[in-house]
């Protein structure tokens, strides 16, 4: 039995590209090391083809708009238009309490 294999080795330089094309497509994900047992679809395509030779980063960038669409944008947060003690009140320990009138008799 024979251990070649025919898919070619990746270089820490062409896991780095890889990891470049991914973050500038918006994806979180991380090319898994050797070890690792990650399958994120999107890393595993761009592995994929770069095994097959497609190393031109603007063409693998398509490839994941092809396969999977542009990501979508992360809603802003959401600011309130009130002010939190306008709705909840001011705590206990925040609000003026009036004098104690001490001439009732």
């Amino acid at each position: 039995m024979s251990s070649t294999s025919d898919k070619p080795y990746l270089t820490s330089s062409d896991l780095e590209m890889l990891q470049g094309v991914l973050d500038a497509a918006g994806y979180k994900a991380k090319i898994p090391a050797n070890d690792e047992e990650v399958f994120n679809a999107a890393a595993m395509l761009l592995i994929r083809l770069f095994q097959e030779g497609v190393t031109s980063p603007a063409m693998l960038l398509r490839a994941l708009e092809y396969h999977f669409g542009k990501p979508k944008k992360q809603p802003k947060p959401v600011t309130p238009v009130c002010n939190r003690y306008a709705i909840q009140g001011l705590p206990r320990d925040r609000r003026a309490v009036p004098p104690v009138n001490s001439t009732d008799g």
